[in-house]
């Protein structure tokens, strides 16, 4: 269905939409147009309205701009329009609630004594609305207020949210769930939840029945098929009153209810006090004024509602850089953003001529779409340009539009360049369309803003340690570090510092251990969240040092720590490089390490203590203290051992970890430094009292694999099972497991005699016994390396009259699917036969 004017919409033929008082909204509309404050409806990041809007200002030059924007950000209006400030930007806000007035701590935060925080993001793009107004002011010098609550001032207290009172009845899950989901959001969380009107506007009923209509698929192309086409109108005051109409139908549809509970009533009473207390504290005429807000918020009540109380906290608010592909709904951005680089094109080429502005940005998207396509592999060329600009074209024209929007443009390049399924064939184009539509625009913030300390001292560092790339690049980035090099070691010490503060530029990926103890893998990734992320951190210190040391001091702080959480932030401190710190650490360690009874913690606690030596070491520092600490740890994890060996079996895991970590450094370069005898003498005494076969099997092997006990006599104690009492024999499988779990290479060495052993052991069981080990020691053997599971086969090929080359047709069946298929088949209805024999 053609579409030229709303109100014909409205009014005739299959748009009309029942019940709807057409000429009352047209009143409701011309007395907002006629009053002496200049009311100018947008919708955020439309070209459209930016250039209308960008006409209206040269054309009124008013003296002051009041624009939806949260009201105690307007300060930073000198910052936004600075010339040096390039869009995409976004207002930053944070609040921190101290006093817990909201009741939320422990609900939106992690305990009820952290305080509830919540962070907002209000982008703003080259060619949003409220962008273009501020620069316009700038150049006629109006002053520009906004008027909006602050973001924090919208967050539901716990009364608001339905919660009860600590101690009157249970939380509800639901509220917690919803609470926890406003805290500190993502920036597409944030701004996904920033008041928006377009998001009553898809509920109304005015938009489906258009929707109902014209065949529109979306909002997105409902809003450019009447607004977007840069030649449909040519006057500001035309274009003004058709939004105005719209959004007052889109307003007449909207539950009350609705805009209740969304706080869209208090907003904009807030909204009508700042206006009106602005022009009489200025004494400037309402009609030299005007108004830049949402077109929903045309038709709020002229008399002042309630005031909403503002919460009291720690509030942090500042202008930070941002980028296209945060902006992008693919990211879950909610004002309706679909393709921001497709827009800031069609906003460029409608400056220099609107009536040819569509057709010329579509040729710009094309050529864009098919040269990033060509480079992923797809087979495109010019012609294929051409057919996509023609059958965009037509599209258009049977879509009763004169000018391509952006949904034809996207049939007609899947209808010309498509040869088959988006999914397979046409996956390159399909990414090519994205990547070209969303853009990778990153802006900047002028200097004159200033930083926080702490803002300031990260980008400082960021630069010396050259790593300027990875926040221009806006992109995630893989970077291995080299220790033994100056300029990485700096870098690994800024990192740790980064992940203390949990500062999301960073991500370890993988460190070093003892064997490569010179390399880390980090994955870095800038975002806006960032600047937010430091400004929060700020109350912890000036400097990412400061921050850090801070940080590591409070958990510091926590009573009844484990020795391996001690030893955990000792090796932590040493990789900050802070080494007031880790002097104070090691003497917490220390008296953590005598007073820790139990074998896992402290085996996790030795474990690090060595590394730390290891990195001491190559630092060229001391580790007299160190090394005493590591001595004494492994003395207390040795006598921990007899202790642990009936441990509950949902902690043999960390038994056996812990076992396995002992040998490990009995193995290492530092092994023959240890006391050997003290580890073997209390390996056996736990061997002695362990009733649970798999926590003595883990045992027997670290005493095979440290040459302890012979293999034979390891095959033996296998060999024993199979004279043992039936409930005994069937355990057998979990003490092989264990014995696989602490014992490789001295396994292979003996495997013949532990072949033998396994093979009596099976012949001895009977056949239920048989039925119940088999998966046991299937089990036993799937944690081994195949060469290993291989050689093993040999040994097993070898004893039943095979060539030793042939056990790898022994440990692995190679077939085809229907085959196997086949064999299953055939092995269910075997093990059917087999149930009616008698052995």
């Amino acid at each position: 269905m053609p579409v030229d004017r709303i109100e014909e919409v409205l009014t005739e033929g299959e748009g009309a939409l029942c019940g709807l008082d057409v000429e009352k909204i047209r009143q409701n509309a011309d007395a907002v147009l006629r009053e002496e404050l200049y009311w100018f409806p947008v919708r955020h990041h439309s070209p459209a309205v930016a250039r209308h809007l960008r006409t209206a200002i040269r054309e009124r030059t008013p003296e002051i701009i009041f624009i939806e924007g949260p009201s105690d950000a307007s300060e930073l209006v000198t910052h936004i329009v600075d010339p040096k400030t390039k869009p995409p930007v976004a207002i930053y806000s944070s609040y921190r609630d101290d006093d817990n007035v909201l009741g939320l701590a422990g609900i939106a935060s992690p305990g009820p004594d952290i305080p509830a925080k919540f962070a907002s993001w209000y982008p703003l793009l080259p060619y949003s609305p409220e962008y273009v107004a501020m620069k316009e002011a700038a150049k006629l010098g109006a002053e520009v207020v906004f008027v909006d609550l602050p973001s924090h001032a919208l967050v539901r207290s716990r009364a608001e949210r339905g919660i009860p009172e600590e101690g009157a009845s249970e939380v509800p899950r639901e509220a917690i769930e919803a609470a926890s989901e406003d805290a500190e959001p993502s920036p597409e969380e944030a701004s996904s939840t920033m008041p928006s009107w377009e998001t009553l506007a898809v509920e109304s009923s005015l938009y489906k029945g258009l929707a109902a209509a014209a065949g529109y698929r979306s909002w997105d192309e409902c809003w450019d098929a009447l607004f977007e086409a840069p030649e449909r109108f040519t006057d500001v005051e035309s274009f003004r009153a058709e939004l105005a109409y719209f959004c007052a139908a889109v307003r007449a549809t909207t539950p009350r209810a609705q805009m209740e509970n969304d706080g869209t009533f208090l907003r904009e009473s807030h909204m009508l006090r700042m206006i009106t207390k602005t022009l009489g504290e200025r004494k400037i005429p309402a009609s030299k004024a005007m108004m830049v807000c949402g077109g929903f918020h045309l038709f709020m009540a002229r008399e002042l509602g309630p005031e909403r109380a503002i919460p009291k906290g720690t509030v942090y608010t500042t202008v930070t850089p941002y980028s296209y592909a945060r902006t992008s709904d693919l990211t879950g951005y909610g004002a309706g953003n679909r393709a921001p680089a497709w827009y800031a094109r069609l906003f460029e080429r409608s400056l220099e001529s609107p009536a040819d502005a569509a057709p010329l940005a579509m040729v710009d998207h094309i050529v864009a779409v098919l040269a990033k396509a060509r480079g992923d592999g797809e087979l495109l060329s010019s012609a294929d340009a051409i057919s996509s600009s023609q059958h965009a074209r037509m599209l258009a024209s049977l879509r009763g539009r004169k000018s391509p929007s952006l949904d034809d443009v996207r049939d007609g390049l899947i209808a010309c360049c498509c040869k088959g399924s988006m999914a397979q064939e046409g996956r390159y184009l399909a990414k090519a369309m994205v990547t070209v539509e969303t853009g990778s625009a990153l802006g900047r913030v002028t200097p004159a803003l200033g930083r926080l300390p702490l803002v300031h001292d990260f980008y400082k560092q960021v630069d010396e340690l050259e790593l300027g790339d990875s926040i221009a690049k806006d992109a995630r980035t893989k970077l291995t570090l080299d220790l033994r090099k100056p300029l990485d070691e700096r870098r690994s010490v800024f990192f740790h510092r980064l992940a203390q503060i949990e500062i999301p530029y960073v991500e370890l990926v993988s460190a070093g251990q003892e064997s490569t103890l010179f390399r880390e893998v980090w994955r870095i990734a800038w975002s806006p969240k960032v600047d937010g992320e430091l400004a929060e951190k700020n109350l912890h210190g000036d400097t990412v040092e400061a921050a850090a040391l801070a940080r590591l001091d409070d958990e510091l702080g926590a009573t009844g720590q484990a020795v391996d959480e001690i030893t955990g932030r000792l090796l932590k401190a040493s990789k900050m490089d802070l080494p007031g710190m880790v002097q104070r650490l090691q003497q917490v360690a220390g008296e953590a390490v005598d007073s820790d009874a139990r074998l896992a913690p402290l085996a996790r606690a030795l474990t690090d203590l060595v590394l730390l030596e290891a990195h001491t070491k190559r630092r060229g520092l001391s580790t007299d203290v160190v090394a005493e600490l590591v001595d004494r740890c492994f003395g207390r994890a040795c006598f921990a051992m007899p202790d642990a060996a009936n441990a509950p079996p949902e902690e043999h895991g960390d038994v056996v970890s812990a076992i396995r970590s002992l040998s490990e450094v009995l193995l290492g370069e530092r092994g023959e430094s240890f006391d050997r005898e003290l580890f073997v003498e209390n390996a056996k005494s736990a061997f002695l009292y362990s009733e649970a076969p798999f926590l003595r099997g883990a045992l027997s092997g670290v005493l095979t694999e440290l040459r302890i006990q012979t293999t034979a006599e390891l095959a033996a104690q296998v060999a024993a099972f199979a004279k043992a009492r039936p409930e005994v024999l069937v355990t057998c499988g979990e003490f092989l497991t264990g014995v696989l779990q602490t014992s490789r290479t001295a396994v292979m060495l003996g495997a013949d005699a532990i072949v033998a052993a396994i093979d009596e052991l099976l012949k001895a069981a009977a056949w239920e016994q048989f039925l119940t080990l088999l998966p046991q020691t299937r089990g036993a053997f799937e944690g081994m390396h195949d060469r290993v599971r291989v050689s093993l086969a040999d040994r097993v090929a070898v004893r039943y009259g095979l060539r030793a080359e042939e056990g790898d047709t022994i440990a692995r069946l190679e077939t085809t699917v229907e085959a196997a298929q086949q064999l299953v088949m055939l092995d269910t209805r075997v093990a059917e036969m087999m149930k009616s024999w008698e052995f």
